[in-house]
């Protein structure tokens, strides 16, 4: 039957997801330490794990095109409670690398942001250029206010 073999495929597919929850917390602690060589490190981990989630999935829609929910009515009894627990903790890894993902993606733009106001700060905005007369730019020579008054 379909579920005997899709058993040790949605094994493989949670195992992946636990790899890819573990990497996404470390690639959170390396964010939080700014260390870009780590975190080129984590990067090329993960797609080497994503590349084989993408083949384990197609290999499951060739194997079978059924939902989780699907494949577990149609197992045999002693199936049902294996795939049942598997259903459950991929939906559990999954959920828990979605929120960890988007955590480091606050923490990614987090870091832009910051990055982009020190750059800011360092450059600053260039003057105009373009020719103004000296009243439109509110110098008016002798006559101006003084900066501070001279009676106190």
């Amino acid at each position: 039957m379909a579920s005997a073999q899709m058993i040790p495929m949605l094994q493989k597919l949670l195992y992946v997801h636990k790899e890819l929850n573990h990497l996404a917390a470390e690639k959170t602690d390396t964010l939080k330490k700014g260390d870009v060589a780590a975190l080129d490190v984590l990067l090329e981990k993960e797609n080497e794990y994503v590349k084989t989630l993408r083949n384990l999935e197609e290999q499951r829609t060739q194997t079978s095109t059924l939902t989780m929910s699907k494949l577990i009515e149609q197992a045999a009894p002693e199936e049902i409670q294996q795939l049942r627990h598997l259903q459950e903790q991929l939906k559990k890894e999954y959920l828990l690398l979605k929120q960890q993902n988007q955590l480091n993606q606050q923490l990614l733009h987090q870091s832009l942001q910051f990055v982009n106001m020190s750059m800011n700060m360092l450059i600053p905005e260039p003057e105009k250029l373009t020719y103004s007369s000296s009243k439109a730019n509110g110098y008016t020579g002798a006559s101006s206010i003084a900066l501070f008054d001279s009676k106190a």
